[in-house]
């Protein structure tokens, strides 16, 4: 019975005998990799690029043989190869060979120099400790800012939830204003109708009227002009008349008045059709300048009689009084005649109701375009791509300043980005938002891009990526702008 026990223990204990030895311990190996670096039947270590194989006893022994290096993993002779710090009790971790044996303490538990002379502290245990408090404290802000995810997720579906269930009441409402807009819309229409036609006949018969008599006025002002009433106006008759004297130097020369008389002579018909009206505003404008120099010399002269005996200010006021006889007025004269009197009676009714219809039909559109309104933006809100669990909703409509050196970047989810000074009230736009430019999955919403920002200087539009972690305080921002110039 013993026998048989020890017959079958043979095998465990022979595997558990063969492990220990395949997994002897290898300066510069990771326990990972040990099993790459154990002795075979045949006493002999292949290189890990399978380049060459070489005897087990040149491993570690300082030359290179592998062109790979992997028979010098706990050596500095292949520049290519790396040792591996264990440094139990923080975190194990890769150096370049050539690191190792060379006084310099890197491994946090000394490994890396067991054959220099150099007595390296282990310090892994305060580096891990120090190590495991920072994890802890990312971990903290971690659950805070997915606690705080999720009180944002659950306040932008209630608002999306609100926003959708608004939508159909406001339908409703706009539904029961419909009838009521139609029918006063027609009502308004049907005014406007009658006022256009009364205000357009009253506004021909006196345009009929006011020709009729500038015909005639036209006529009296031709029959004074043609002094040798031959029924033709020549230019030595239009000469006559002072008012036509543009350059001011006391005579009316040829040049003036072929200004407004470019035939040889003028019948009535010529007069009426283009002159009267050039020499109706030439007249006006040469009794106006009369006017203004009236008033300008009576000015003068009341300021004279209080004025010291001064050779400076009267040369002042002469400069002044030719500036002054420069400038013209241009109004064209006006005559009773040419204003149109008010409506009649019978206008001016269907006009105040045509205006009152206007008013009940403005005051139930604007009823209605005002629903309209909020429904489109309850259906944009609660269509928006506002992430999975639609915790950037709650965001919408709010901004966040960053002081950047000289600089303040207000970023709005959803909405501007602006660069100013800081202090200043108004800054550079650096583009609205367009997408979420997280890439595929989960990044999708890790960063945001806005574009079509004000125009660079002789370059494209300013555009903004920006970048965002969850965190504890209102969802706290960590934005990198990048504007693309």
């Amino acid at each position: 019975m013993l026998l048989k026990l020890l017959v079958l223990l043979a095998p465990a204990i022979f595997a558990e005998d063969l492990t220990q030895r395949q997994l002897k311990p290898v300066k510069g190996v990771p326990h990972s990799r040990l099993h790459l670096y154990q002795i075979s039947t045949t006493d002999t270590f292949r290189c890990l690029d399978g380049s060459q194989t070489i005897l087990f006893s040149q491993l570690n022994d300082d030359y290179c043989d592998c062109k790979d290096g992997s028979d010098e993993p706990g050596t500095s002779a292949c520049g290519n190869a790396f040792f591996y710090c264990s440094n139990v009790g923080h975190k194990g971790n890769f150096i370049p060979t050539n690191r190792v044996n060379d006084k310099l303490c890197d491994c946090c538990d000394g490994s890396d120099e067991y054959d220099s002379g150099v007595n390296c502290p282990n310090i892994c245990d305060e580096l891990g400790r120090a190590a495991r408090i920072e994890r802890e404290k990312l971990a903290s802000v971690a659950r805070k800012g997915f606690q705080k995810r999720q009180e944002l997720a659950k306040e932008g579906q209630a608002l999306r939830d609100s926003k959708l269930k608004d939508v159909e009441p406001l339908r409703q409402e706009r539904g029961s204003l419909e009838p009521d807009r139609a029918r006063l819309e027609g009502e308004k229409n049907a005014a406007e109708e009658v006022e256009k036609k009364l205000q357009d006949e009253h506004r021909n018969q006196w345009e009929a009227i006011r020709n009729e008599k500038k015909k005639l006025r036209a006529a009296d002002w031709f029959d004074e002009l043609d002094l040798d009433k031959n029924g033709k106006i020549d230019r030595e008759e239009l000469r006559q008349n002072s008012f036509l004297d543009d350059d001011h130097d006391g005579f009316v020369n040829e040049d003036e008045v072929k200004a407004y008389l470019t035939v040889d002579e003028a019948d009535l018909e010529h007069f009426q059709s283009l002159m009267y009206d050039r020499l109706k505003t030439a007249r006006h404008q040469h009794r106006e300048e009369a006017r203004f120099k009236e008033e300008e010399e009576k000015e003068r002269a009341k300021a004279l009689e209080n004025a010291p005996d001064d050779d400076d200010l009267l040369a002042e006021e002469d400069r002044h009084d030719e500036e002054s006889e420069s400038e013209t007025v241009t109004s064209p004269e006006s005559e009773d005649e040419d204003k149109m009197p008010e409506y009649p009676a019978e206008v001016q009714q269907a006009s105040e109701k045509a205006r009152e219809a206007r008013r009940l039909f403005d005051e139930v559109n604007m009823k209605v375009q005002d629903l309209d309104s909020k429904i489109r933006d309850a259906e944009n809100f609660a269509n928006f791509d506002y992430g999975e669990d639609s915790s950037w909703a709650a965001l919408k409509d709010k901004c966040f300043d960053r002081n950047v050196q000289q600089y303040t970047y207000q970023f709005c989810p959803f909405g501007q980005n602006t660069q100013k000074d800081t202090g200043a009230y108004s800054g550079t736009s650096l583009g609205s938002f367009k997408e979420w430019s997280g890439g595929e999955g989960d990044k999708k919403y890790s960063k945001m891009h806005f574009g079509d920002g004000q125009q660079c200087w002789n370059g494209p539009k300013r555009s903004t990526d920006v970048g965002s972690v969850d965190s504890m305080k209102n969802l706290r921002i960590e934005s990198e702008m990048t504007v693309l110039s």
